[in-house]
């Protein structure tokens, strides 16, 4: 099967475990224009309660543009939700200043919430570590 009949096949399954496996092989095989359809399917309300192995897949892939969703999935995600995506942004080397920015912005905020829970503290104070 070609990659973009993989992809559309991602993008179209109603199954979850078909959809985590397709998503962590194409991660893994590098294939090309994958994080888009990631991002799209991570964006989707729908997927809220199965998104955590879509941002593990995420991981695998140059995420660099993704900076500020990841962000905000670490500030407001479930906790498999939140863990995956701090993972997927300890492997971004390099990005954009104005994504950075926007990024700081969405921490900021998240860490002047009060009664946050303990696990997600710690993980903003993780992430407040990569900005610096």
């Amino acid at each position: 099967m070609a990659a973009s009949d993989d992809l559309r096949q991602l993008e179209a399954t109603s199954d979850p475990e078909q959809r985590q496996a397709l998503a962590l092989r194409l991660a893994q095989a590098g294939t090309p224009g994958l994080a888009l359809v990631l991002v799209k399917l991570i964006q989707r309300p729908d997927l809220a309660d199965s998104r955590a192995p879509l941002v593990h897949a995420l991981s695998f892939v140059d995420c660099s543009d993704h900076v500020a969703l990841l962000v905000e999935l670490v500030a407001s995600g479930g906790f498999a939700v939140a863990h995956e995506a701090l993972q997927a942004l300890e492997t971004v080397d390099e990005a954009d200043a104005e994504d950075v920015e926007q990024a700081r912005a969405i921490l900021d905020r998240a860490r002047s919430v009060a009664n946050l829970e303990g696990w997600r503290e710690t993980l903003l104070e993780e992430l407040a570590e990569l900005f610096d």
